[in-house]
């Protein structure tokens, strides 16, 4: 198999494909995206659901500080809702963004010194809104740890019974003191450069690869597939060595891009490590459904054409050539049937918001159960012909 991979990487570098198509105009494409479109993409307008079933003074504090901040002005709206049931629904439908659920008796616990909880719905679909409502509850979480710690610092220091009645009933009335510093929408706003860059890199990943399965086909045409099978190698070791190779210089041409981008524009995709993942995670699907194209076809000229159709496809479909949060709602849901929509919400994700793996553990696993699938319909049609 190492015999196979370097022979084809051999070919490949000493024709200049790999370099061309893996690195060259990739990187290039990315460039001039990010200089011609780049810069911050401001959040557009959110809808924040808002639920109050319990009534009191805090939550009503809580609307008074988000509706009075200056950076949220003009671009985030709340939206009252009469329970968690109709704020899923609202999310699940994209009338809202995110939604922020008070329970009942949450300012009567707070001023006990027992704390509450506050529930936070979020879609992928509108990080704006996530990020905001987040902040929000973190001020809230903020405020409960300070209050719970004083009225139970009070029970402890033996503070006669109606005092500390006096100061529940206090605490329970006053309503928060919620400020929310800093830039509440850092954390939405993500350079269009990512986001050109990010696509050119899931775009090409397809190329690199299908050039390497493609040339399957070139060498059973050839009779070349038939010389290395008439050795002792096994027929699985043709398939895998130029795998290797495809998948190794994808995973060349989309660190490179990635590189260039956070050089060249002084903008960070996020976590190294996460996107890391999720790239690798990106080429695996992508390595797999070009594999699928390539034994399902007959020549290696319908490999070149199909696999351009299906790459700009899912490009554009995906978010690659034009971000998500501007195509229509419904190709929104589409998206997440390609595996750009999902490195694409993947890496937006960790672009906005810094988070790490775990934030983007499900567009990974989405992305490695492509790969799953069309990877074993790829190795199904092998199997039929190619390997035998």
């Amino acid at each position: 198999m190492l015999t196979v991979s370097a022979l084809e990487l051999r070919t490949r570098l000493r024709d200049g494909t790999a370099i061309v198509i893996a690195i060259l105009v990739p990187v290039t494409l990315a460039t001039l995206f990010g200089l011609a479109l780049g810069g911050d993409d401001p959040p557009l307008r959110a809808t924040i659901g808002f639920v109050d079933l319990d009534g009191g003074e805090f939550p009503a504090g809580v609307r008074r500080e988000v509706t009075a901040d200056e950076e949220l002005k003009g671009s985030v709206t709340l939206r009252d809702l009469p329970g968690e049931a109709q704020a899923r629904r609202a999310l699940a439908a994209d009338e809202i963004g995110a939604a922020v659920v008070f329970p009942a008796g949450f300012s009567r616990g707070v001023g006990a010194g027992e704390g509450g909880d506050v529930t936070v719905l979020t879609s992928p679909r509108s990080p704006l809104a996530g990020v905001v409502a987040s902040a929000v509850v973190d001020r809230i979480s903020a405020v409960v740890d300070a209050r719970t710690l004083a009225v139970r610092a009070a029970l402890l220091a033996g503070t006669p019974g109606d005092r500390v009645k006096e100061l529940v009933e206090r605490n329970g009335a006053a309503g928060p003191a919620l400020t929310l510093t800093g830039d509440p929408l850092a954390g939405g706003k993500v350079d269009l450069a990512v986001y050109y860059g990010s696509g050119m890199a899931a775009l090409f990943a397809f190329f690199v690869v299908g050039a390497s399965f493609r040339s399957l086909l070139t060498e059973r045409k050839l009779g070349t597939l038939d010389r290395i099978r008439a050795g002792p190698v096994a027929a699985w070791v043709p398939v895998a060595g130029k795998a290797v190779v495809g998948f190794a210089l994808a995973m060349v041409g989309v660190c490179a891009t990635w590189l260039s981008g956070t050089l060249i524009f002084g903008s960070s995709w996020g976590d190294p490590l996460a996107v890391l993942a999720v790239l690798t995670a990106h080429v695996l699907a992508a390595a797999a459904i070009t594999m699928l194209v390539a034994v399902r076809v007959r020549t290696d000229a319908q490999a070149d054409g199909v696999i351009m159709v299906i790459s700009f496809v899912m490009a554009f479909l995906g978010g690659s050539l034009v971000p998500l949060h501007n195509l229509p709602g419904v190709l929104q849901t589409v998206a997440l049937l390609t595996p750009n929509g999902w490195t694409s919400t993947a890496l937006a994700e960790l672009a906005g918001s810094g988070a790490g793996v775990t934030a983007v553990a499900g567009p990974i696993a989405a992305l490695l159960a492509i790969a799953l699938v069309t990877g074993g319909l790829a190795v199904a049609g092998l199997r039929k012909g190619m390997l035998l």
